[in-house]
Parts: C-alpha cells; sequence; structure tokens
C-alpha cells in the first residue's frame, strides 16, 4: 500500500510544476542506502517513503527508493514486480532529473539507475531493452564524466561496462555494439579503481558509492581477468560484516564456492542473518545446496529442494533440478533421479551456462559416471585428495563412453594443475584436447583455456597467448560456452595489455 501511495505522490509532483532542487545526504537517507547494501529492503522502502512524504523534494530519495525497488526485483525475480517496476522507474528517473538541479549528482544518479535497470531486464530476457537501458546509461555517465571531470563516481558503472565490454562472448557483441564504448579491460578496470581507490572520510556521502566500486573491482578480477586472489583480497576485505549484512553473505560465500573454499562457504552460509528485516534471498539456499553436494553431503537435497519449492523466479531452477537429480543418484535413489532430470524440462529458463547444461544434459538422458560425478563434485568443493581417491587405479578402459574417458583425464589434469604438478596437467591436457578438439563437450575447450592458465602463471606469454586463442576455435563445443569464450578473451586482453 505505501509503494502505491508513493507512486501516486510522485507523479501528481511532476505534473505541478518547478520546485526547488535540492540533493539532501541526511541521516535518514544514508541509514536507508546502508540498509540497502545489507539487503534490508523492506526497512529501507519504509524508510525511504517516510523520508519522501516528509522531504518531497529530495532527489537523493527518488535514486535510493528506485534503486532498492530494483534490487527487489532483481533478486526475487517476480513477474510483478517487473511490470510495476517498468512503470515506476521512467517516473523515478524524471522526478531526479526535475529535483535534482544542475549537479554531478543528477546525472550520476539517472545513470546508475539506468544501468541496474537494464541488467535486470536481461533477468526477464528483455534483452533488447536492457541493451538500449545499458547504453543510455554509458552515454549519461560518459556526458556527465564530460561535464564534472573530476567527479569520480561517474567512473564505476563506465569501467565495469568496458570491462565487461573488452571481454564479452560474441553472443553479446550485438549488445555492445550499442554502446558506442572503445571496449578495453584495462581502461575499464582503471576507470573503476579510480573510485574504488579514493579516500574518504566515515561521514561522507561517496562512502557508499566506494564500497560499490569497490565491489565491482573485486567481481571484476575474479569473474574477467580471472585473478582469485587479487578478487578475493578485495571482496574479503568488503565483507568482513557478512554475519549482519546479507549481501555481504551472498558475495563472500559465491566467492568462496568459486575458489574452493567450501568448508568456509558452508560455515557463512549456515549462519547468515536472518529476521524480517531482510530480503528472502533464497538464492542462498541454493548456494548452500551445491556447497554441501560438493562435500557430499546427506542433507544437501534439504536445500535444493527449498529452492526449486520457494523460489518463484526463472534462473537456477533447472541447475537445481539437476544438482539433486545428482544428489540422488550418487545416493543409489534411481528413482528420484529420473524424476528430477524431467523436472529439468518443466521449470525455469536457459539463460544461465548452468540451465543450458542442465537443459542440455536433460534432452540427452544420459546417466552419469556415478564415481566421475563424485570426482566432479569433491574437484569443485576443493576437496582435490578425496576427490582422486574416486579416479585412482582407474584408466579410460575403466569408462565404455567416450565422454567419460574425456572426463576422466580432464579430472586427472585439474587435479594435477591444483596440486601445482604442471608438467603433468599438461600433457593430460594435451591428451584431452586431442582427444576431444571434434566433440560437442566442453573439456578440450577448457583445456585448452588450462594450459594457457598455467603457462601465464609460468610467465611463458607467447604459449599462453597462443592457447588461449586457440580455446576461441573449438566451434563444436556446445557446453558453458559464453563462460569460456570470456575467459579465453580475457586472458588474451590480459597478455595484451
Amino acid at each position: 500500500m505505501n509503494r502505491i501511495k508513493i507512486s501516486i505522490f510522485t507523479f501528481l509532483l511532476l505534473l505541478v510544476g518547478p520546485a526547488t532542487a535540492r540533493i539532501d545526504f541526511n541521516k535518514n537517507c544514508n541509514q536507508s542506502f546502508d540498509d540497502i547494501f545489507k539487503l534490508k529492503l523492506p526497512k529501507a522502502a519504509i524508510r525511504l517513503n517516510a523520508e519522501i512524504e516528509k522531504n518531497p523534494q529530495n532527489a537523493y530519495a527518488y535514486y535510493l527508493l528506485g534503486l532498492e525497488e530494483i534490487i527487489d526485483v532483481f533478486s526475487s525475480e517476480n513477474e510483478n514486480s517487473y511490470k510495476a517496476l517498468k512503470k515506476s522507474i521512467p517516473i523515478k528517473l524524471k522526478q531526479i532529473e526535475k529535483l535534482g538541479g544542475k549537479t554531478a549528482y543528477t546525472q550520476f544518479f539517472k545513470g546508475q539507475l539506468l544501468f541496474y535497470y537494464g541488467i535486470t531486464q536481461t533477468k526477464f530476457n528483455d534483452f533488447f531493452s536492457a541493451g538500449s537501458t545499458i547504453r543510455d546509461s554509458y552515454i549519461t555517465l560518459k556526458n556527465n564524466a564530460v561535464k564534472y571531470p573530476k567527479f569520480l563516481p561517474n567512473n564505476t558503472i563506465m569501467g565495469v561496462i568496458e570491462t565487461f565490454s573488452g571481454s564479452a562472448p560474441a553472443s553479446f557483441k550485438w549488445i555492445i555494439n550499442m554502446f558506442g564504448v572503445k571496449a578495453s579491460v584495462r581502461s575499464g578496470m582503471n576507470r573503476i579503481g579510480k573510485m574504488a581507490n579514493i579516500q574518504t572520510d566515515d561521514d561522507s556521502e561517496l562512502k557508499y558509492f566506494k564500497l560499490e566500486a569497490q565491489i565491482f573491482q573485486g567481481g571484476m578480477y575474479h569473474l574477467i581477468l580471472h585473478n582469485e586472489k587479487k578478487g578475493w583480497d578485495i571482496i574479503s576485505n568488503c565483507t568482513n560484516d557478512w554475519k549482519t549484512n546479507l549481501f555481504s553473505t551472498y558475495l563472500r560465500s559465491s566467492f568462496l564456492i568459486k575458489t574452493g573454499d567450501n568448508e568456509q562457504a558452508i560455515g557463512i552460509l549456515s549462519n547468515r542473518p536472518t529476521g524480517a528485516d531482510y530480503t528472502n534471498l533464497k538464492f542462498l539456499d541454493y548456494l548452500l545446496g551445491v556447497a554441501k553436494l560438493s562435500r557430499l553431503d546427506k542433507d544437501a537435497d534439504l536445500y535444493l529442494i527449498s529452492y526449486i519449492k520457494h523460489f518463484k523466479g526463472r534462473h537456477y531452477l533447472k541447475s537445481a533440478c539437476q544438482k539433486l537429480a545428482w544428489y540422488y543418484l550418487i545416493n543409489g535413489d534411481y528413482t528420484n533421479y529420473k524424476v528430477y532430470m524431467v523436472k529439468i524440462t518443466t521449470l525455469g529458463y536457459e539463460f544461465t551456462d548452468e540451465d543450458k547444461q542442465a537443459a542440455n544434459n536433460a534432452k540427452h538422458n544420459t546417466i552419469p559416471n556415478i564415481s566421475l560425478l563424485r570426482a566432479r563434485l569433491l574437484f569443485d568443493g576443493g576437496y582435490y585428495e578425496r576427490s582422486y581417491k574416486e579416479l585412482e587405479g582407474k584408466s579410460n578402459k575403466n569408462y565404455s563412453e567416450l565422454r567419460d574417458q574425456l572426463e576422466f583425464i580432464y579430472r586427472l589434469a585439474r587435479i594435477s594443475q591444483k596440486e601445482k604438478k604442471y608438467t603433468q596437467a599438461l600433457d593430460y591436457f594435451q591428451k584431452c584436447i586431442n582427444l576431444g578438439k571434434n566433440l560437442p563437450y566442453y573439456f578440450a575447450m577448457a583445456s585448452c583455456i588450462e594450459m594457457g592458465t598455467i603457462y601465464e602463471e609460468q610467465g611463458n606469454l607467447i604459449n599462453a597467448k597462443k592457447y588461449y586463442t586457440n580455446a576461441l576455435n573449438f566451434n563444436k563445443n556446445k557446453e558453458y560456452v559464453n563462460s569460456l569464450e570470456q575467459r579465453a578473451k580475457a586472458g588474451i586482453s590480459r597478455l595484451i595489455n
């Protein structure tokens, strides 16, 4: 009811005429921003609605309320909320323009909201609208940077767009071309760093925008530059408050899962903050289920079932069904394995690589080899010795399927790589490439990238570039294409820059 009242109120304000320009970084708004960062979205919405009723000419409050609404829709993926968002964001953008006056913050607020709104549009398959919205964000911030060159907050989102554009998979190039940007990982990271590395006081209005830049900086180092240590160092420093900050819980645990520190991730996710003040982020159940499955825990099913049952959005539902099917398979319950493999075809959407791969597996109806599956899950959790024991004493002759033979070699290569037995790892990876280069499976392409990674780490940049470049030529691969292509391009970009 409060949201409806405020939406009507803001619409009436647009009709009234000129108002006194004002951007008030007051205590109430700053506390609301803090609540948003902690994913205390219900609490933030109440504060901001009260602020607008009391101080209806504060452009900052409209920016924050728009941000809260976007994050709520992004995390819940609720269709009705998205329809409401499509109406409310244009109103807030006009209100910010009207009330903000001729200051650097006015266009900055607009550019920020446009970016986050555009990212949210992709979740609902509005790709053309998303491309247009993100392009508008970039142009707005770029023009603002020309007008206010010393206003550093402009750089964060511009840097994110430029960094992503410099390593984006080919399937996203049509969006990138709309941006009108010179795609560059180096340029983008330099931009983000300008804001992430500034000195600010605790009571400065720039505090939260600096934190935002640091989070993006850590994410780009990990996801784009694939510098796990640098990315984790930054994110770790930003998320020490995870016991009282649900967003920090999400960031910290998801990074730890990706870097194979499963024990820490499980501890954090099992002790995450809860209560009526926080938004109900069901995705954390998915992450906990994945982490527990990687440890082969007997209760991993509880969290995956909870996600499938209670999440009403679009993404990672197919992946959750696949992982639950795997849980039943390794625990000898073939009946429920089949039930959840069928559910893959009825739930969710094919957008993320994980969901696409789950749909592909369901389509081909190939039952995984249990020892290889256990080895894969344990490896993903960082349990390399346990993973190796699943494969110890075996050879290709133990596997009749060609895909299983490839995965067996690939898994040995990855374990050797993690144990820094690089000569052995390179040999296994090359065998995987030779055997799988003309097959639709991801192992050969991924092996090529991992060889590039090893050579880069050893300082052999010629061979590193060679293998990153060669990875882009595995045209028959049909698995994890977007993420693998992005990794290869990021590697090339690192070496060129």
